[in-house]
């Protein structure tokens, strides 16, 4: 049952551990997962350890909005996070992605995925969503919570952010991306 789900799965931050024991059950262990809309098993250079900007999102938040700050964020190359699953339910969470990701290819979006993080809200005490976060590391980051586009919070962040993170969002907007 799980092995029909696992082409969904990509290595994020190296904590993914799967294991095929003889019996051909698949286990999962993992802190975080990655869901594609195409089969692929490679690192996204997106995620890694720190990033720059994260953008929190839930699968709860209306789907255009999601959809257009999903779509911002790939051009940015800016990871979007969700907490957990959709009902704590593999299922549900992976049928409500490939929803989502036919959706956003009809709209023509780029919808690149989802990563499940509880670390990171925890991380940056994030209890509302959408929110956007730039940060230079876990303890120096600014956070703009509302439905505003990435590049209105990057810009709010670098007029009225403290000095790291400021530089970081003007880096990003001059830039386009992270």
């Amino acid at each position: 049952m799980m092995r029909k789900y696992i082409f969904f799965l990509m290595l994020v931050l190296n904590t993914i551990c799967l294991a095929l024991p003889p019996d051909g059950i698949a286990t999962l262990r993992t802190q975080s997962l990655m869901f594609l809309p195409q089969v692929s098993i490679n690192k996204s250079p997106a995620l890694k350890k720190n990033p720059a900007a994260i953008l929190f999102v839930s699968f709860s938040m209306p789907e255009p909005l999601l959809l257009n700050l999903a779509d911002e964020a790939a051009a940015m190359h800016i990871p979007v996070v969700i907490k957990g699953l959709k009902n704590n339910d593999f299922k549900q969470t992976v049928a409500t992605f490939s929803r989502l990701s036919q959706q956003a290819q009809k709209q023509q979006l780029n919808f690149k995925g989802v990563s499940i993080d509880p670390h990171w809200f925890n991380q940056f005490h994030i209890t509302a969503v959408p929110a956007l976060v730039v940060s230079t590391d876990a303890q120096t980051f600014d956070v703009v919570y509302g439905n505003a586009s990435i590049k209105k919070g990057l810009e709010l962040i670098a007029q009225r952010g403290e000095a790291p993170t400021a530089r970081i969002a003007k880096n990003i907007l001059e830039q386009g991306h992270v």
